[in-house]
């Protein structure tokens, strides 16, 4: 019975609320028969609606209170962002964070309205620590030790005396956190766990980093030994496969990469049709399941590229050895053979266990030379394969603009790779090849979404790269936001359709960077999920993570599943195993994930302050790239990112507008918002802070702006406001998305603006979530599976938010 169905699904997740949507699509019903389930089992009691088209079994409630994720501020106030993305978040005073730390799992009780009628709350319980080990300064007070974090969001901790012996203040230490439990509640205390240096450099700074996000720079023991052992070609293995030596499969990376975990090949076929081999390395044929190697990858779930040094999932026995596809050399594969029409639509696909040996090593500058000139950049190479990079190029142009004719968002951030040299210095270098990038992003995209079809089709359980829809409260901000620049989108659900119709026409126009960054700030983070909850960025029902088993755990999960189906070994006893462990595997690369990009984020603004530190005084031209409530963010040209205080804007006094993206003078009405450019001069830089500072140059005060689109509510006059009337607003200029039009929604959005408790009023306000441009680097968030990073040991990588 479907009935039962829905129940059983709802039963493996009791904490979780499911929309309407997502069991559609996890169970592929129809959505008017699910519907009418649900309201069945609903009226029966065995699941609640606790929400508008919200769906959970009634013990998944559990406790009354909010649970989510503490956000603190140094100031010592702090927010609980729930765990459902439909709730509003929740203000917590200094005081009543009930001995929770910022980033643990908390559930807070809501406390009465204070005079002004805003809601505030009390932590009551802290259900999940979010820190086991902290990074900071030694210091000493009475007689005590003590480190200060270099997060300033978290609090001091006194420090056991062992290991601290002849340690001097200001020294940074790893430290192990022990939370007392008990009846009696008791301060949380810190052991020492390690030494990295006395004041700052910026290789005491990595490590540091390094152990802040708790990655792992060292491979145990065992793992090595085994990578030494399985790190050969095995001839009887390459007689039982495909053999596809005789084909010219060829690579394109970067110029410094050497682990190649992709290569690929095109046939121009009788019927005028093309077949593309996409070849990935078969990772999944040395690490074996639960072996120490096995073990290592998933704890690391991900390579890290941090400024000046790799983090590799793998040992180089197998990331730059016997896994990376290196010319002249036979390498095993798990290969995609897909038919297109020259329109780009799939006819037919295949997968296989394969052996290659690629014929070239191209760059992606020797190839986007190629695409300008129609002139191979060196003489070895063969007219046969100049002649499979145009077959290439013209292709993949077809299928990107067939995956956007459907849907699929495309946001125009400039990439900057990032490098340092042997002497530390900082190198910001711009993509230039985004023909070359394309090619492969392309077929990338394509051979992920071909696997993820054929094993959802079989319901096969896996890992799937899921980006849902953005939340009802986002989407109703946005259509608001939009709404006043002049665009207007559908009521209704949203699709990412009506969205890349608006990126479209705001494309070249002024407000072109705030129209992307107000659609970037509504959607969620892509994830892994054992559930195909589908992908929003996309446009795509079925997405997973298949191209790059080198760097990321999930991709080899999923090649182990497909080489188990291929090989028929996919039993009822093996799905109910794989059903069972698939989700805590998601959820663990998801926050490693989150937890390497964070950690390559950081460290780069380090070097960003030094190199600010060293240019301090001289002027540069920049961007806008965010604006908040207490100053505005320039990127350079560089893509060095600073700020502007509020304070050091010196015309006039600026008010923020949040659904603009924008600062107002209240006198002169000029306006400062994403893209303007801007000439600044580097005031200061604190490396520790991770913090530059910028002000604007004469230039900016001698240029009169005024806003190209007018908002459409702003009618209250200023009392007592003497000399001239501001000119009259323009008529907002009207542009429609090409989706038709549904009825508006009758929920207004929540709105998000908190304070604190009657008997307390701080004088801080929540800091405003701003989606600023960022430089792209590290392990590749975005799911348009660009390009893979330069994968050396001096270079790390760029890119903003993941889809």
């Amino acid at each position: 019975m479907l009935e039962q169905r829905i129940y059983e699904h709802l039963k493996k997740h009791p904490k979780k609320r499911f929309s309407l949507r997502e069991l559609v699509r996890s169970l592929r019903l129809d959505k008017d028969e699910a519907k009418e389930a649900l309201d069945l089992l609903v009226a029966e009691g065995k699941v609640v609606e606790p929400r508008r088209k919200l769906y959970q079994l009634p013990e998944g409630l559990g406790k009354k209170g909010l649970e989510g994720r503490l956000q603190a501020h140094a100031a010592g106030f702090a927010f609980v962002i729930p765990s459902n993305p439909d709730l509003p978040d929740l203000y917590i005073p200094k005081g009543y964070l009930g001995g929770a730390w910022h980033g643990d799992l908390v559930r807070a009780e809501p406390r009465p309205p204070g005079r002004d009628g805003k809601p505030w709350g009390v932590v009551v319980e802290v259900l999940e620590r979010a820190h086991h080990q902290v990074v900071g300064r030694l210091y000493f007070k009475r007689g005590y030790a003590w480190l200060k974090p270099d997060d300033p969001r978290l609090p001091a901790l006194k420090l056991k005396p062992e290991g601290l012996e002849g340690l001097e203040s200001g020294a940074r230490l790893v430290v192990r956190i022990t939370y007392p439990s008990g009846r009696k509640p008791q301060e949380p205390y810190g052991e020492f766990a390690g030494y990295l240096g006395q004041g700052e450099s910026p290789e005491v700074e990595t490590e540091a980093i390094i152990a802040k996000y708790e990655l792992r720079s060292v491979f145990p023991p065992e793992a090595l030994a085994e990578a030494e052992k399985v790190a050969h070609l095995d001839a009887k293995e390459i007689a039982r496969r495909e053999d596809f030596r005789a084909l010219r499969v060829f690579t394109i990376d970067g110029a410094d990469a050497k682990d190649f975990d992709d290569a690929i090949h095109i046939e121009l076929l009788p019927n005028g049709n093309y077949r593309v081999g996409i070849h990935i390395a078969d990772v999944s044929h040395y690490v074996r399941e639960f072996s120490p190697l096995d073990q290592e990858a998933y704890a690391r779930a991900t390579s890290v590229y941090l400024p000046g040094r790799v983090l590799p999932m793998l040992p180089e026995q197998l990331s730059n050895g016997i896994c990376s596809l290196k010319p002249h050399e036979d390498r095993l594969v798990l290969s995609v053979l897909v038919e297109l029409t020259p329109k780009g639509r799939v006819k037919h696909y295949r997968f296989a266990e394969g052996v290659i040996r690629s014929v070239a090593r191209l760059t992606y500058t020797e190839v986007e030379a190629f695409a300008a000139s129609g002139k191979a950049p060196t003489p070895d190479w063969s007219p046969e394969l100049q002649n499979d990079l145009k077959l290439l190029l013209e292709l993949t142009r077809t299928l990107k603009e067939r995956r956007l004719e459907q849907g699929a968002l495309d946001f125009r951030f400039t990439e900057v790779k990032v490098e340092v040299d042997e002497d530390g210095n900082l190198h910001l270098i711009p993509q230039k090849e985004p023909r070359a990038r394309s090619l492969i992003e392309e077929l990338m995209l394509l051979a992920n979404r071909v696997v993820a079809k054929h094993l959802a089709e079989r319901q096969i359980p896996t890992l799937f790269r899921v980006h849902e829809d953005p939340s009802e409260e986002a989407y109703n901000k946005l259509v608001a936001a939009l709404g006043r620049l002049g665009y207007s989108l559908p009521g209704g659900e949203p699709s990412p359709k009506a969205l890349q119709s608006i990126l479209k026409q705001a494309e070249g126009r002024p407000e072109e960077a705030v129209v992307s960054t107000l659609l970037l700030r509504s959607l969620r983070l892509a994830r892994y999920a054992a559930e195909n909850l589908g992908h929003f960025g996309l446009a795509a029902e079925h997405y997973l993570h298949f191209t790059s088993p080198i760097r990321r755990y999930p991709d080899l999960v999923v090649h182990r599943v497909l080489r188990a189906l291929l090989k028929r070994r996919v039993t009822q006893a093996r799905k109910e195993e794989w059903a069972q462990r698939f989700p805590k595997i998601a959820e663990h690369a998801s926050e490693r994930e989150r937890a390497a990009e964070n950690a390559e984020r950081e460290l780069t603004k380090y070097y960003q302050c030094l190199w600010a530190q060293k240019h301090q005084g001289e002027t540069f031209r920049g961007t806008v790239s965010g604006v908040t409530g207490f100053g505005v963010f320039v990127s350079l040209d560089n893509g060095v990112e600073g700020m502007i205080r509020l304070g050091a804007l010196e015309d006039d006094h600026y008010q923020y507008i949040e659904e603009l993206l924008a600062l107002e003078g209240l006198r002169t009405k000029r306006r400062i918002r994403i893209g303007d450019e801007m000439e600044v001069k580097i005031e200061g830089a604190n490396p520790s802070a991770r913090q530059i500072d910028l002000v604007p140059t004469e230039k900016f005060y001698q240029t009169e702006t005024q806003p190209e689109v007018e908002p459409q509510k702003r009618k209250k006059r200023r009392r007592g406001k003497r000399g001239k009337a501001a000119a009259p607003a323009q008529p907002a200029r009207k542009v429609v998305a090409t989706e038709p039009k549904s009825p508006p929604p009758h929920a207004r959005a929540r709105s998000r603006r908190v304070v604190g408790p009657p008997e307390e009023r701080p004088g801080f306000q929540k800091p405003v979530k701003v989606k600023a441009q960022k430089i792209y680097f590290g392990s590749w968030g975005s799911d348009q599976e660009q390009t893979p990073p330069d994968k050396t040991e001096k270079s790390g990588k760029k890119k903003r938010r993941r889809r």
